[in-house]
C-alpha cells in the first residue's frame, strides 16, 4: 500500500486507473467549494444567465438578483466581459436550466483536464518525475489558481479558469504536434475569455522564430493557419460588442455598475489610468500577507485583505521561473508575454479586488510561468522547493479559513 502511494506520488508512468485516483482525490479536495456554491448566489453567475440568453436568441441578461458589475447600456443590462465562459456552459443550461448549473463544479472538471495537460507538458520538457508532486501541488494549491475554483461561483474566477485551460492547451500543442491552427485557436478561446491573454501571440510568434532559426521548415501556410483563427475570434468579439453598444471597439466596461471603491476610482479616473500604476505594481511586487484586525485594541481579527497579496510574497517558488533553462528566443518571448500581459494590468482600475492571498490577474500568465518554473527546479535545492511549495499552500489555507471563519 505505502509502495502504491510512493508510486501514485512520483507519477511513476500513471495508469487510467491512476489518473481516476487523482481526479477523485482533487475534486474530493474541491467539495467545500462546490457545496459553497449554493450558499454563494451562484445561481446568479452571469455566465449562466447570459447562456439562458443565448438559448433565447438575446444578448441582454435575464432577470438578476443583483445587477452589480454588469452593463447597463439604453435601459438594458449586458455582460460586458469577453463571452466565451458563457458558450461553454450553452449545452450545460440546456439541459439543467441555469438554476441548476454548477459553475464549480465545471470549473474543477476543468482544472481535473488542467492537471492532466501540464502533466504532459512536464513529459515533453523532460522534467524528472521527482518534480511532479510538488510542481502540481504548487500550480494548483499555492497560487491563486485554488482561490479561483473555490471562487468559480463568480464569473470572474470562473473566467481565469477558463482562459487558464486554454493557456496550457496551447502551451502543449506548441511543445507536441505544433498544428498552428490549433495553437491559434486556443489563443483565440484565451482571449474571447480573458482579453490580455491575446498577447500569447508573441509567445507564438517567438517559437516560430525559434523553429525558423533551427532551419525548420515554417511554411506561409502555417503563419495563415497561426492567425486566421485569432483574426476569426478578435472579428466575433468586434461584432459582439456592436451588437450590444452600437459600437465595435466599445467592450461596455464604461457602462459597468461599479460598487465601491471601484466606483470612485472609475468615476475620478476611469477604467484605465496612470494613476493605478503604482498601487497595483506595489500590490503585484511588494504587498505581503495581510490579516486585517480591528476593535479598541486593535486584536480582534475582521477578515483577510480583500485587495490580497503580491505574487512574490503569496508564491516565492515562482521565483525559480528566472531559471529556466530555455533557448535564447524562447525565453525572451516568454517573458515578453508576461510582461506585456502585466504592463496592460498595471493601469487597470482593478487589481483583482476581492481575493485572497494572490494577484488573481497573474493567472492570465501563470500556466506560462510554472512551465517556466518547471525548467528551474534543479537550480535550487530540494529542501528549498519543497519548503517555499508548502509555505505557499499554507498560507493560502490560513487565508481561506480566516475569511471563512470572520468574513
Amino acid at each position: 500500500m505505502i509502495q502504491k502511494v510512493i508510486r501514485l506520488a512520483q507519477f511513476q508512468s500513471p495508469t487510467k486507473l491512476d489518473w481516476i485516483i487523482y481526479f477523485a482525490a482533487f475534486t474530493l479536495v474541491q467539495i467545500p467549494a462546490i457545496i459553497n456554491f449554493y450558499y454563494n448566489d451562484g445561481d446568479n453567475n452571469a455566465y449562466t444567465l447570459f447562456a439562458q440568453s443565448i438559448l433565447n436568441g438575446q444578448l441582454e441578461l435575464p432577470v438578476m438578483d443583483n445587477y452589480g458589475d454588469m452593463a447597463y447600456y439604453n435601459g438594458k443590462y449586458y455582460l460586458p466581459y469577453p463571452p466565451l465562459p458563457a458558450l461553454i456552459l450553452v449545452p450545460f443550461v440546456a439541459f439543467l436550466g441555469p438554476d441548476m448549473v454548477n459553475t464549480v463544479a465545471i470549473a474543477t472538471l476543468m482544472a481535473c483536464i488542467s492537471f492532466y495537460v501540464l502533466y504532459k507538458i512536464f513529459l515533453k520538457l523532460n522534467i524528472k518525475q521527482e518534480y511532479f508532486f510538488w510542481l502540481f501541488l504548487g500550480f494548483f494549491f499555492g497560487t491563486g489558481y485554488w482561490l479561483a475554483i473555490f471562487n468559480s461561483h463568480h464569473n470572474y474566477s470562473f473566467a481565469h479558469i477558463t482562459s487558464c485551460l486554454f493557456q496550457l492547451l496551447l502551451i502543449n500543442e506548441i511543445l507536441g504536434k505544433r498544428r498552428w491552427w490549433l495553437i491559434g485557436l486556443f489563443i483565440g478561446c484565451s482571449f474571447l475569455t480573458r482579453q490580455f491573454t491575446f498577447l500569447y501571440v508573441v509567445f507564438g510568434l517567438g517559437y516560430i522564430l525559434y523553429l525558423h532559426k533551427q532551419q525548420k521548415a515554417i511554411r506561409l501556410k502555417d503563419l495563415v493557419l497561426f492567425f486566421a483563427p485569432i483574426g476569426f475570434f478578435v472579428a466575433a468579439y468586434l461584432i459582439y460588442n456592436y451588437g450590444r453598444f452600437g459600437n465595435f471597439l466599445d467592450p461596455g466596461y464604461n457602462y459597468i455598475i461599479y460598487l465601491g471603491i471601484l466606483q470612485d476610482r472609475v468615476e475620478a479616473y476611469g477604467v484605465f489610468n496612470t494613476r493605478y500604476f503604482l498601487y497595483n505594481l506595489y500590490c503585484f511586487f511588494i504587498k505581503g500577507f495581510n490579516i486585517e484586525f480591528e476593535g479598541k485594541s486593535h486584536l480582534t481579527i475582521k477578515d483577510m485583505d480583500l485587495w490580497g497579496t503580491s505574487l512574490l510574497s503569496a508564491s516565492p517558488f515562482l521565483i525559480i521561473s528566472f531559471k529556466a533553462a530555455l533557448p535564447r528566443i524562447i525565453k525572451v518571448s516568454s517573458w515578453l508575454t508576461v510582461c506585456l500581459i502585466l504592463f496592460g494590468q498595471l493601469f487597470y482600475h482593478n487589481n483583482g479586488w476581492h481575493q485572497i492571498n494572490t494577484s488573481r490577474f497573474s493567472l492570465d500568465f501563470l500556466p506560462l510561468l510554472i512551465v517556466m518554473a518547471a525548467l528551474g527546479v534543479e537550480s535550487i535545492p530540494k529542501w528549498l522547493l519543497k519548503g517555499m511549495i508548502l509555505y505557499s499552500v499554507l498560507l493560502n489555507v490560513i487565508g481561506f479559513l480566516i475569511h471563512l471563519l470572520y468574513q
